[in-house]
């Protein structure tokens, strides 16, 4: 069976270019950006036993466009989670054109519902944490509009904190720590890291991360050539902005230990969207709310 992995990063630190560079390398499938490996830790028996109501929940869970449709999601929501969680993959790897026979691994790009544990504990995935500088990081909270309330250096403190008390709840002997910095010369650790030698390129098909670049333009960058370009971007931070970020990383370091409220609120009220909105596709006669 293919080995099961998932990137986890704080947003805006390079999961898209990482998960983009993976899923060049022969043999790695990166399924579009899901909370659905976290869906599957939170949804019951009654749930499982209705593959169109799954399907439905990995549509919705699932934030750029995947090429699957709704029946052939469908047709992957057999067995445990790690058999759906690689079928999944497999499934989306042959819809562009590449060998699900040859899949070696299937990683899962998953920062958005980080807090939510137990699903992907609760398979035999292995964890890749990207972190990026927090100046880069903090920088781009002011080219994105969904980055406007962390532009403090305070609140983007404590959001940053959360993730990190996040973080720090995976098992050491199942996750690799990365840097952007180091990519991406970091990718052959990480396909050690799954078990796997580096055969170079894949020579058919294109990735999820293509077919995502057609409809979402902000994509184009991270599946062409890597540039790291972040120096010249923390360049863009003024001195006192840098003086207020760091003092504020200071502060609220100690507060680390007690994020998981903060990071469980948030990542509920996304949880709750994603069934909300997959009732609009299916409602299960069993259905009582996430």
């Amino acid at each position: 069976m293919p080995q099961l992995a998932y990137i986890l990063s704080l947003p805006r630190s390079g999961s898209t270019v990482l998960s983009a560079l993976l899923d060049k390398r022969q043999g790695v499938v990166s399924p579009p950006e899901s909370s659905f490996p976290q869906v599957l830790g939170v949804i019951s028996p009654q749930d499982r036993a209705d593959p169109l109501w799954m399907a439905a929940l990995y549509m919705e869970a699932t934030f750029v466009p995947t090429p699957l449709s709704l029946e052939e999601a469908a047709a992957c929501m057999n067995g445990t989670s790690d058999d759906i969680l690689i079928a999944l993959g497999r499934a989306i790897a042959g819809k562009l054109g590449r060998d699900p026979s040859a899949i070696q691994a299937v990683v899962w790009k998953t920062p958005r519902t980080v807090g939510i544990h137990a699903g992907p504990l609760s398979t035999s995935g292995r964890f890749i944490i990207l972190r990026r500088n927090p100046h880069n990081v903090f920088e781009s909270q002011f080219r994105v509009g969904f980055g406007e309330n962390n532009r403090n250096p305070y609140r983007f403190a404590l959001f940053r904190e959360s993730y990190e008390h996040a973080f720090s709840k995976i098992p050491a002997e199942r996750c690799i720590n990365i840097n952007y910095d180091d990519l991406p010369g970091a990718v052959s650790r990480i396909l050690t890291f799954l078990s796997m030698q580096d055969c170079g390129p894949w020579l058919n098909g294109i990735s999820s991360l293509e077919l995502a670049a057609q409809t979402c333009y902000w994509m184009n960058e991270v599946t062409s050539e890597f540039r790291n370009r972040d120096p010249e971007k923390r360049a863009r931070l003024s001195p006192r902005q840098v003086r207020s970020l760091e003092r504020a990383m200071l502060v609220c370091r100690g507060f680390r230990p007690f994020m998981g409220p903060l990071r469980h609120h948030y990542d509920w009220v996304s949880m709750k969207r994603i069934f909300q909105l997959a009732l609009n596709h299916h409602r299960p006669t069993h259905y009582h709310g996430p």
